[in-house]
Formats: structure tokens, C-alpha cells, sequence
């Protein structure tokens, strides 16, 4: 069995909701002197930050958590309250804040939104009572909250907080808790996400001792380009006050840890215990950078914000480590406190994504700003006397090039851009988050789920060895076998596309250039997440395949799993502004067939004929390039001699530089578009043929690495002679055998040398055209050649090109060609007729030795009509004697609809 097939996937939440993230800032606290908590959203650009859309919440002391979570259906974040009796979902509306709430009850962290459930928005909350904790899910658009969903036991303590993390195609639902002084980051899996969710598999990981009260930093972060996976970042203190940070990751589906530091904060020693982390990619090299900032004395000045700036280093034996980058303090003006009350921290882009030279961009537009956004509450001593704090935010740059904050001297430095956002009470604390709650980002939307089944990759073009078809010069036809071993096949690699399948039109309406938005996403998420294992070994594909009449060809296929989502920027319209891709395999190997060329199902063309010795001579092999060659070139006689010759190759011979190639599965060939440009061997391939996805052309200039093939070095090809009937009759085959230049398959191919001397007088003139199957019985499919092909004109006519063949050791002169509407009969003697209706003729006057020419006849055709071609030479117009009839059929993919109904009728 060559790999069990995966059961259908969930929505591969590892694309993640978002591809570009433009960021504003959520802060809500209580005013002096208010009654209530108020939601303000702060706007940052070049320009500075400015509070707007304020909206009066409950009580503060009422809040239990604050998030801010992605909904894909309205592309835009809104942000979640929670207290003891009531879910608050804030978002905008025309610069205006909006508002809906739903009851709940004994419900205490926010998780975020359930991506397996793309129709409606549901967003997933975690509470405790005296059985333990439980997990619901709350239908955002009713309010409806489903049963509670009990954990195991081994999930105990308290609830420090949760998240969603990417792992493969899953999402899993991490639990952070606090239980006998230890801290516990719990991995509940995916199974309890979705309409039917089901009690966890839970693995937990210790990371250890802890304050028993204590805050804990949660996020998530892509730390590495190796992985499109995250990784989980946790920051705590030890029982000492100590700064512990850990980050965890996923091996062979486990959550293990994968590295972890205790920075030493001499140059800031913290005024507490409450360490803050947050993640984004800073440097613009496509992975997260990790900042924490704690409350902490610089230089004798209290209340400052302390940063430190970490990225995850590869080590020996792979091995991994958080490496320290950079640290920075921040005050606030005339070093007065910044972080005396509380901190917290943000990283990205916030504000306008776009430079002011943008097209369609005002001049005087501001451009966004990248860095850390510090808020914190802070009092002077004028405040502090008043019991009173300010609320500020400010942004903290980061030099891409020294990977580092602004150097500092010997007092704090101040951030950009300053601005107070509210005034609250000095001994009460404020929420500060990211969120993007007017659809600044790019989006993806819910995606619609296609499967392609047996998405054909084209391997090899094997034509059988040439040999003249009458018995009175052929005694023993010549053959070729086609071998591969069975326990070396290796180099089989199925994996996940490698780039992001962005549709032409992504980009433009958006604001961002569609390189900028490819970049960001290729790098963040498009390197290294694979279904299935990357680099397989096969050791159950074989084929020992010999032939002697037809010509084969070599295939893999592999069905997949395709999803297509929608791409959003909210705050520039509502409708989406293109769309993305991405295609996973449904089975770890691909499943080899051999199939005859002439299979309707392909538009195979051969120029030469099996039994027509002629029509290799001059024939230069398809694709060919003599820095492609496998084997040295070698001739072979056929001769009288019984038993023949045979010529071997083996991997003993191979050019080692050339075996090595592989091929890829192109995304779509709805009309052979990709192959039209690689080789004239194909008119058509079926439409499993490629991936076929639903945008069709939007994604015509993108390619998919789906599954490639390196062939083996344990390939073998055996060609045997054969014999013919007299000396006379000698000639020479010397086999090609080489990687196409375009395609990158395998072509075995020949040249042919006629070097006996009946040869000269064995032919007679004869004009003829490439027959697909040349030794049928029955006239119609004997008569059927793809030596007739269609061409659209710009006039709404089809162009007929014939090319037409000089099957004789002679120059024929008064060459015609004869043009037919309608389909071929069968007479009485069991050879095939044209139809009544002549709509012309073409003469080609004289074709050399072996020549070829080519005449056209505009016609106008609808799909499935067919047209009969004639050709004969004659030493008079009117002298129609040895006249060749053949057809064909428009377009020539409607060929393989016919051939079935010819079967189904018992006539094919």
C-alpha cells in the first residue's frame, strides 16, 4: 500500500487570519473621578498617537480580561471584555466606537475565536468552578453559549492565561496555569475546538516554581524561518522575583520546551514582579523578535520602563537559545516616571502602512511606524500628591541594521511620539493591548475547501524503439524495458507549496505592493509547514516495464487538499481584493501509473509513427539538450542476425551531474497553458492533470512545488534490436535518453539511420500524416491524427494547420491537401471516407526525402465539430489515386469526451 490517505484537514489555521498587520492601540482604564472603566482607541503614525472612539465600559474591578481577536468574516479585530456576568464586543463603525454584549456567567479568560468554525463567529472562553475548569464556546452573532466542556484533572490551579497556537494544519488551545506553586503550560490539542468538540488528550509541560500570585506573560511568536509553527512564550517570575523566560515548540506534534533565560537586569533593577512580553518582526527578516518590559529604576529614576530585546539563535546539533539583542529604559519627560503605576507592551506597525510616496496616497500622508509601543501609567510628584497618574504611549524604535534599541546614556531615554491617553487614579491599574479594530490589515477571509484528486505529475516519455511494420522486412520487433529498483528508490518529496499562491489582482486595491505583502507572508508563514513528512523515502514504487509497439508514459499522482480564501483590507472596501491559495497533499506518497501515450486522456503528439521507420529519420527529439543527456549516445544495428543486439544502461553510466532532476505540478491546466510553452509532445493534459484550482487563470503566473520525483540512480533501460528479414534491410537506432529542457521528465527518444541497400527501392511515394494509433482495426480511430491542430484566430476563426509527412526515400512532387467539414465514414471496404462537404484544398507542391511541410485552412468551428483532411501527390490535379484520409476534432481536448462515448457505444 503505497500511504493511507489523511482524513480531511480543518481550516489550516497556520496561514494564520492575518498577512499583514497594521496596528492601533487599546487602553482601557478609569478616569479620575469616573465611575466607570472607558475604552479608548489610540491612532499612531508618523505624526504621534491621538485617543479616539472613547466608549464607557462597566466598573474596572468588574473586568476579568481583555483581547483583542481577529474576526476573518468581517475582516477586522474586535475587541473582547469580559466581566463576571457579561462578554462586551467593541469594534467601529465610521469612526464610531460599536458595542454588543451577551450574557455569561463564571467565565474568566478569553481565548480567542474558534478557527474551525469559519461560517459564524465563535469565541471560545475558559471559566472554573468547584468541578475545574471548563471550556465554552459563544456564538457571537446570538450569544448562545454551548455546554460547558469539562478538562481532565491534570489541568488544576489557577488560570494565568490562554491562547491559540499554529501546529501543522492544527490549532491547538494552550492553558496557562498556576497549581502548588508551579507553573504549567497545557497543550488541550484541537480536539476541543469546532461544532463538536471532545474531552482533550492534554500534554503539560512544568516550567517551574513561581510566585503563587503571580502575573504571567503569554504570546505567541514565529521565532524561526525553519517552521511556519509557533511558539509559545511565557514570561513569570520565580519565588525570588526573578525574570524567567521560556519558549516552547512542537516536536513530532509534542509540546516540548525549546529554550529558555534568566536575563540579568542589573543595568534596571525592577520595582515588581509583573513581567510583559509581546512579539513581532522588527527586523523585516520575515521571523518575530521577542521584547519584555518590566517596571524598573534606571539610573537612579524610578518608574521607568524597562525593554529587552531577544531573538531565538540556532545552536550546535540543533540545539536552540534565546539570544539577548538589545536593552533600553524609557522615562517620561524631564525623566519623570513612565511605568510607576503599570506597563505594557506592543510591537509592529501601527498607524498607515503605506510610505507617502505611495500612488494614490496624499503627499502629505504619514507613513507607519515600526516598534515597540510602551504604555505605561505613571505619576509626577505634583500627580502622586493628587493621587492621580497618567496613562501614556509612546514608540521605541528599533535599528534593523545593529538589531538594537537606541543606545542609551546615563539617564533614560525618551520615546517618540509621547502622547497622554487618559488620567486614572493612582492605585488603580489599566488594560493596554494591539488591536485593529477598522480593518487597517490584510485579511484573510473564511476559505472555501477544494480537493483535487490525482493531480498527475509527469514523470517520463518513453517511445517505443522504431521498426518498419510489414512482415516482409521486420521478423522480430526491437523493445525496450524500463526498470526501477524497488529498495533505492529515494528523493520522493511531498510537501506542503513553498509559496504563498497569490491571484494577480492581490494587492493592487489594497494599499500594499503585492511584492511588500508576498515577502511578508512567504517569509512568515510560507517556509517549512508540511502535512507529512519533507523528505520521504519510497521503498514500495517499482515498474519493470517492456514494450515494443507503443509508446508509454510515465505518471504520479497525488490527490490534495486546496483551500482558497479570500483576501480583505477593511478599511479600504468591503469586498475582497483578491485571493489566496494554499494546497496540501492528502496522502504522504505519490502513486505511480504507466499509461499508454495514446491514452485519449492526454494530448499526446507524436511526430513519428510506430511502424513508420521513415518518420524518425531528421527528427530532432523533443526538448532536447546535450547537457541533459543521462547516457553517452550509442548506435545499435538492427540487422538478420538472430537474437539481435541489446544495449543496457545502468546507473554504472549515468552522468552523475544529471540524476537529480525533478519536476513540479503546476497549478492549473485548464488550457494547457503552462504546457503549451514546454513542448510540442502535449496538445491537451486532463484537467487532473494539474492542481485546477477554482480561480483558474488568476493564479496562471504561479507554479506549486506539490510533489517532485529524483530519479533513481538503480533506473535501468534495456533496448533489444530485434531482426529483420534480410540484410538488405539494415538500419541503426541510437537512443536519446535525456531530461526534457523544459519539462525536466525523462525523454527516451531515438535517431535512425537506413543503411541497407533494399532501403531504396522499398518505398514508394507516399504522402502521409502521424497516425495516434496507427495499428487499430477499426478505420475511425486508425484515420484519427494529431498532425491536424487548431489555432484561434483574432477574427473569431479557427486555423487548421496540417502537417503532412513524405513517407518515401524520394522527392513527391504535386503535393495536395484536402479540406473536409464533418466527420469521416467507412465505406464498404472498410476504409475510411471524407464527407461530402469540401470546403477547400491547399497544394503544397514538393516535399523532399523524409520532408515535412505545413498548410492552414481558416475555418470557422464550434466545439466537437470535426474536419477530414485528404492528402495524396498527383501527377494531375484531378489524379486522386493512393489518397490518405485523416481526422481530427475541435478543440482537441473534446477528443477524450468522444473516445469514451466510442467505448460506451462498443465502437471504440
Amino acid at each position: 500500500m503505497i500511504g493511507s490517505q489523511r482524513s480531511q484537514p480543518q481550516n489550516p489555521l497556520q496561514l494564520g487570519q492575518t498577512l499583514y498587520e497594521v496596528l492601533d492601540v487599546t487602553v482601557i482604564g478609569t478616569p479620575r473621578s469616573a465611575a466607570a472603566a472607558r475604552y479608548n482607541r489610540v491612532v499612531y503614525n508618523a505624526n504621534g498617537g491621538s485617543p479616539v472612539e472613547p466608549l464607557d465600559l462597566v466598573a474596572q474591578d468588574q473586568i476579568r480580561d481583555v483581547k483583542a481577536a481577529t474576526n476573518m468574516h468581517a475582516a477586522v479585530q474586535n475587541v473582547c471584555a469580559l466581566t463576571a456576568d457579561k462578554l462586551q464586543i467593541i469594534g467601529s463603525d465610521h469612526g464610531k466606537a460599536t458595542s454588543q454584549t451577551w450574557p455569561v456567567a463564571d467565565l474568566s479568560t478569553i481565548v480567542d475565536l474558534d478557527p474551525q468554525q469559519i461560517d459564524v463567529p465563535h469565541l471560545l472562553l475558559l471559566g472554573q468552578d468547584a468541578q475545574g475548569i471548563f471550556l465554552q464556546s459563544l456564538d457571537c452573532s446570538t450569544g448562545h453559549l454551548s455546554s460547558p466542556l469539562g478538562l481532565p484533572a491534570t489541568v488544576a490551579g489557577r488560570v494565568v492565561g490562554a491562547l491559540l497556537a499554529r501546529n501543522q494544519l492544527d490549532a491547538h488551545v494552550i492553558v496557562c496555569t498556576v497549581h502548588n506553586g508551579q507553573l504549567m503550560v497545557n497543550d488541550l490539542g484541537s480536539s476541543v475546538l469546532g461544532a463538536n468538540p471532545t474531552a482533550p488528550s492534554v500534554t503539560t509541560v512544568a516550567l517551574g516554581a513561581v510566585q503563587d500570585s503571580a502575573v504571567v506573560g503569554i504570546t505567541t511568536a514565529s521565532l524561526t524561518a525553519s517552521t511556519a509553527d509557533d511558539q509559545i512564550v511565557v514570561t513569570y517570575p520565580d519565588p525570588q522575583g526573578a525574570l524567567k523566560v521560556a519558549v516552547l515548540g512542537w516536536t513530532k506534534q509534542v509540546l516540548v520546551p525549546v529554550a529558555t533565560a534568566t536575563p540579568d537586569l542589573g543595568f534596571a533593577p525592577p520595582e515588581g514582579a509583573v513581567f510583559r512580553v509581546a512579539a513581532g518582526d522588527l527586523l523585516g527578516n520575515g521571523v518575530d523578535q521577542l521584547v519584555v518590559g518590566y517596571s524598573a529604576t534606571y539610573q537612579s529614576v524610578k518608574g521607568c520602563a524597562a525593554l529587552l530585546l531577544f531573538e531565538l539563535e540556532a545552536g550546535p546539533s540543533g540545539t536552540r537559545s534565546l539570544k539577548q539583542l538589545s536593552r533600553y529604559a524609557a522615562a517620561n519627560t524631564g525623566s519623570q516616571p513612565l511605568a510607576s503605576v503599570d506597563l505594557h507592551v506592543a510591537v509592529g506597525l501601527f498607524g498607515e502602512a503605506l510610505p507617502s510616496d505611495q500612488t494614490g496616497v496624499s503627499a502629505d500622508a504619514p507613513a507607519g511606524v515600526l516598534g515597540v509601543l510602551v504604555v505605561g501609567g505613571g505619576a509626577t510628584l505634583d500627580q502622586l500628591m493628587k493621587g492621580e497618574a497618567s496613562v501614556l504611549a509612546g514608540l521605541v524604535p528599533v535599528d534593523v541594521a545593529e538589531k538594537a534599541f537606541p543606545p542609551l546614556n546615563n539617564s533614560p531615554g525618551l520615546p517618540q511620539h509621547l502622547t497622554e491617553v487618559m488620567t486614572i487614579d493612582y492605585r488603580s491599574g489599566f488594560f493596554a493591548l494591539p488591536s485593529d479594530v477598522t480593518g487597517q490589515s490584510v485579511t484573510l477571509g473564511p476559505p472555501t475547501l477544494s480537493q483535487s484528486m490525482g493531480a498527475g505529475q509527469l514523470l517520463a516519455v518513453i517511445q517505443a524503439p522504431p521498426f518498419e511494420s510489414a512482415e516482409e522486412v521486420t521478423s522480430n520487433k526491437p523493445t525496450l524495458t524500463f526498470g526501477q529498483g524497488v529498495t533505492q528508490m529515494k528523493g520522493c518529496n511531498v510537501s506542503s507549496n513553498k509559496q504563498w499562491l497569490f491571484s494577480q489582482d492581490t494587492g493592487v486595491s489594497i494599499g500594499i505592493s503585492g511584492q511588500t505583502l508576498g515577502k511578508q507572508v512567504s517569509n512568515s508563514y510560507g517556509s517549512g509547514f508540511d502535512q507529512l513528512d519533507d523528505h520521504s523515502t519510497s521503498t514500495t514504487v517499482q515498474s519493470t516495464t517492456t514494450i515494443s509497439v507503443d509508446d508509454l508514459i510515465v505518471l504520479y499522482a497525488m490527490s490534495y487538499y486546496v483551500w482558497t480564501y479570500p483576501v480583505y483590507r477593511k478599511a479600504r472596501q468591503d469586498h475582497p481584493d483578491g485571493t489566496v491559495a494554499v494546497i496540501f497533499p492528502m496522502t504522504p506518497e505519490p502513486v505511480q501509473s504507466i499509461i499508454p501515450a495514446s491514452d485519449a486522456s492526454l494530448g499526446y503528439i507524436p511526430r513519428s509513427q510506430n511502424g513508420a521507420l521513415l518518420s524518425y529519420v531528421q527528427l530532432q527529439p523533443d526538448g532536447y539538450d546535450e547537457s541533459q543527456l543521462l547516457f553517452d549516445l550509442t548506435n545499435m544495428s538492427v540487422t538478420d542476425e538472430l537474437g539481435g543486439s541489446t544495449l543496457t544502461y545502468d546507473q554504472t553510466e549515468m552522468v552523475s551531474e544529471n540524476i537529480s532532476k525533478s519536476v513540479t505540478v503546476h497549478n492549473s491546466t485548464m488550457d494547457s497553458a503552462h504546457f503549451s510553452v514546454s513542448t510540442t509532445l502535449l496538445a491537451y493534459v486532463p484537467i487532473h492533470f494539474g492542481l485546477n484550482l477554482s480561480e483558474g487563470q488568476s493564479y496562471s503566473e504561479s507554479d506549486v512545488q506539490t510533489t517532485t520525483l529524483s530519479h533513481t540512480t538503480t533506473l535501468t533501460i534495456t533496448v533489444t534490436s530485434g531482426t529483420v528479414t534480410d540484410i538488405g534491410y539494415e538500419y541503426q537506432i541510437m537512443p536519446y535518453i535525456y531530461y526534457h529542457k523544459t519539462m525536466q521528465c525523462l525523454m527516451i527518444s531515438y535517431a535512425v539511420a537506413m543503411s541497407g541497400k533494399l532501403w531504396a527501392g522499398y518505398y514508394a511515394p507516399r504522402v502521409m500524416l502521424q497516425s495516434l494509433y496507427p495499428n487499430s482495426t477499426n478505420p475511425v480511430l486508425r484515420g484519427f491524427s494529431r498532425s491536424i491542430s487548431f489555432r484561434k484566430n483574432d477574427d473569431g476563426t479557427v486555423g487548421v494547420d496540417v502537417e503532412v509527412f513524405n513517407n518515401s526515400l524520394q522527392e513527391v512532387k504535386n503535393v495536395v491537401c484536402e479540406f473536409y467539414y464533418g466527420a469521416p465514414s467507412v465505406d464498404d471496404d472498410k476504409k475510411l471516407s471524407p464527407p461530402a462537404n469540401k470546403v477547400g484544398q491547399q497544394y503544397l507542391g514538393t516535399l523532399p526525402s523524409t520532408g515535412r511541410a505545413t498548410t492552414s485552412m481558416n475555418l470557422s468551428l464550434q466545439q466537437n465539430d470535426q474536419v477530414v483532411v485528404v492528402v495524396y501527390s498527383a501527377p494531375e490535379p484531378d489524379d486522386t489515386q493512393a489518397r490518405e484520409v485523416y481526422w481530427g476534432i475541435y478543440p482537441p481536448s473534446v477528443f477524450a469526451d468522444w473516445h469514451a462515448q466510442q467505448v460506451s457505444a462498443g465502437e471504440g
